[in-house]
């Protein structure tokens, strides 16, 4: 089902990402600045893309108190799993107890929103391969609309280390997404940032990224991204550092 969030020729969303928050410490600085920027100003939508606490995907303490920050701005707030929240593609005996508690803590681990003559997708990264989500994904990109897709992983064009999606899942994301054309493929996970034009990373909200990933293309500061969606299919792609 494909939400109508407003009817404006223009929406503002900010795109926070790696949050990584616990309710064993403070909430981050760079985090409290950029709720504070989102409450000053508030957005149509804030998209958080993962790996919202701090590690452990079955803590359910963090997983709450995550949510009651992240939650406490003026606006429409979704989320997508990252493998803090859920697990990593290695552990698929957890996953559907923690999807359903990721759900039911967010509402969902996936949404598709129609604003501002776009549609907005929010896929979970580790349930690609799984027919029930690629027929929702399907389903969902194929629209008469620019289509702007968030995951929680890059879905190629990231380094071999480890971090990446595995290849399976990537040609899972290809099948599902069929013949559509998505304007902006968005994600996190890297904790670098990267505008592209059609691909985007989304740096940490709190961490540096790792310097062993060091390039002249990405940026490790920590931050959160802003975009503007526009009713004639233009869009504009900016990134907020505190």
């Amino acid at each position: 089902m494909t939400e109508a969030l407003g009817k404006s020729d223009s929406a503002r969303v900010v795109q926070l990402s790696d949050t990584h928050l616990s309710r064993r410490r403070a909430v981050p600085e760079t985090v409290t600045w950029l709720l504070d920027r989102i409450n000053d100003d508030p957005p149509d939508l804030v998209v958080v893309t993962g790996d919202i606490v701090e590690h452990d995907p079955d803590d359910d303490a963090d997983r709450a108190f995550a949510h009651d920050v992240l939650t406490n701005v003026p606006c429409r707030v979704v989320a997508i799993p990252g493998n803090h929240d859920i697990g990593f593609y290695d552990e698929p005996a957890a996953r559907d107890r923690r999807v359903a508690a990721f759900a039911e803590t967010w509402g969902g681990d996936r949404f598709s929103i129609d604003v501002a003559g776009w549609r907005l997708v929010g896929a979970n990264a580790y349930l690609l391969g799984e027919t029930d989500h690629d027929d929702w994904l399907h389903d969902a990109v194929t629209a008469d609309l620019p289509v702007a897709v968030f995951i929680h992983q890059p879905v190629g064009g990231d380094p071999a280390d480890g971090w990446e999606m595995p290849q399976v899942a990537r040609e899972a994301f290809e099948r599902s997404i069929g013949g559509a054309v998505i304007r902006h493929l968005i994600s996190g996970h890297r904790h670098r940032s990267f505008d592209g034009g059609r691909i985007v990373w989304a740096p940490s909200t709190t961490f540096r990224g790792p310097a062993e990933q060091d390039s002249p293309e990405t940026d490790p500061a920590p931050g959160a991204v802003g975009y503007s969606f526009n009713g004639d299919g233009t869009s504009d792609v900016h990134f907020l550092r505190p």
